[in-house]
């Protein structure tokens, strides 16, 4: 269910934009994205880092795209995104616990060279995806962009089932909380 809830605003924008327009969508996509996080925080009572910020960023984008009444800044969000989660990943490396074992281990344990993988895969993906939104938006029309942006949610959706079942095979399922958790 959280995976549908996730991409709900995506969807809405990109039908939204095929029959009214990039502002129009962009105002749903906003509206949306607000009503997607207050769903997550009313059933969760948390909201995760990752949220807040792709939020704000949506958030800080869309306004200048509507306020400037040009796609650019909303086109731009993306690169700047995944370069700021790949960088978040990247500095995980010197810290005594990777972004991905905080995310996911308290559910599964595996040794610090998997998760170093596990990471820096992420960090990868990340840093082509914004290279890839930014090769779409500098080379090829916003109609272009938009099917990028839906396009990208599928490929997000795959990396992160592949990097789940790599991890499986690496990782076993804790049966009790970290040490320090209890």
């Amino acid at each position: 269910m959280s995976a549908l809830t996730d991409l709900l605003p995506v969807l809405a924008f990109f039908l939204t934009y095929k029959f009214a327009g990039i502002y129009t969508a962009t105002v749903v996509l906003m509206v949306a994205t607000v009503l997607q996080v207050s769903y997550t925080y009313f059933k969760k009572r948390t909201l995760s880092s990752m949220t807040i910020w792709s939020s704000v960023l949506l958030m800080a984008f869309g306004g200048a795209t509507l306020y400037f009444h040009s796609p650019t800044a909303l086109m731009w969000m993306p690169s700047v995104l995944y370069a700021t989660l790949a960088l978040v990943f990247l500095g995980s490396h010197f810290t005594p616990s990777t972004v991905l074992e905080r995310v996911a281990g308290a559910q599964i344990e595996a040794p610090k060279r998997i998760w170093a993988i596990a990471n820096g895969s992420w960090v990868a993906f990340f840093t082509v995806l914004g290279l890839v939104n930014y090769w779409v938006l500098s080379h090829y029309g916003l109609d272009s962009w938009v099917s990028f942006k839906l396009i990208k949610v599928g490929v997000v959706l795959v990396f992160a089932i592949a990097q789940a079942l790599w991890l499986s095979r690496h990782a076993t399922a804790r049966t009790e909380p970290p040490a320090g958790d209890a």
